[in-house]
């Protein structure tokens, strides 16, 4: 199978970057992924896998039952977009206002449905379950824990699950696997300094919190450094800064919104401790109150360490060390 399974993809390597690029053409925001869904639908039916879509809204599920009973295998993409503007001079650039896909879960959709129309050709040398999950709004939107919630995992029940994400820093031809941590934890925080507004000639009868953010956002710069382990890993992010309305006001707040990205629960903690504590102790050294409201989001993943020593092994035989 493996040398047919090398010919196969060579074969289908013009019919792979058109899927990608229709995809990218036509992108679509998380749990709004109708007509992406419709299309992954169209194409896992002519290789005559089952589906059954409505997952989380716009989900979509393949599955493929081979030649003899077995355990069943899962294969993830994610398929939304991201609210971005794109300005790249292709020929299949985005034909949707405001709408991108930026992160590469076109290509994401392309592989997958790449291996689906492999494997439905082998269908009969295949012991168990194949199972091509397609998920939504992957971007914030939560849509993989709330296809988990609606029993995506079951009938038949998933025994191992894999999944990739494209890497532009990987030379062409390189896979890059984690054997632990793969990727960090992802939370967001949004803080507010209230102030006092006035007149930017009387700076002295207001309470500034422009100023107060950019003292702020220099201390929060400064907690990795300062409070974590060099040899752990903590990323802490300001976004997106939102205050004033004209040149000459002093406003009376200001908002930051920021990520926080770590690799184990006591960092994660370590982080949102520091920061609500650099908040209240820049907001009350400017003399105004603080609103301080931090989400959690993604845990860390952590690869299970048989199951990646698998993939490692079979890359190793597929396309050399």
């Amino acid at each position: 199978m493996e040398n047919r399974l090398k010919k196969e993809i060579i074969k289908m390597k013009d019919w792979l970057i058109e899927i990608r690029r229709i995809i990218h053409m036509h992108p679509e925001l998380g749990f709004e992924e109708v007509e992406t869904s419709k299309f992954i639908s169209k194409w896992l039916e002519r290789f005559g896998i089952e589906v059954k879509s409505g997952y989380a809204k716009t989900g979509v599920i393949g599955l493929l039952q081979g030649g003899e009973s077995g355990r069943t295998v899962a294969i993830r993409a994610d398929m939304d977009a991201l609210p971005l503007e794109e300005a790249n001079p292709v020929p299949y650039v985005s034909k949707v206002k405001g709408k991108m896909h930026a992160c590469g879960h076109d290509a994401h959709v392309a592989i997958l449905l790449g291996v689906a129309k492999f494997f439905s050709s082998v269908k009969d040398q295949i012991r168990g379950n194949i199972k091509w999950i397609f998920q939504p709004a992957e971007e914030g939107g939560g849509g993989g824990k709330v296809m988990v919630e609606e029993g995506v995992l079951e009938n038949p029940k998933v025994d191992a699950i894999f999944g990739a994400h494209v890497f532009p820093f990987l030379p062409v031809g390189k896979v890059g696997v984690y054997e632990r941590e793969g990727l960090a934890a992802t939370d967001r925080f949004t803080i507010k300094l209230i102030g006092k507004g006035g007149h930017a000639a009387s700076p002295h009868m207001a309470r500034d919190p422009i100023l107060a953010a950019g003292h702020l956002i220099t201390q929060i710069h400064s907690i990795v450094s300062r409070n974590i382990n060099p040899l752990e890993s903590g990323v802490i992010t300001i976004g997106k800064v939102i205050g004033g309305t004209a040149f000459n006001i002093i406003p009376d707040e200001v908002e930051l919104l920021g990520t926080v990205r770590s690799l184990t629960p006591q960092v994660r903690e370590e982080l949102k401790s520091k920061l609500e504590q650099v908040t209240q102790g820049v907001a009350r050294s400017f003399g105004m109150h603080d609103q301080f409201h931090f989400e959690d989001g993604y845990p860390v993943l952590i690869n299970d360490l048989e199951m990646t020593r698998l993939v490692i092994s079979a890359c190793s035989t597929g396309i050399g060390k």
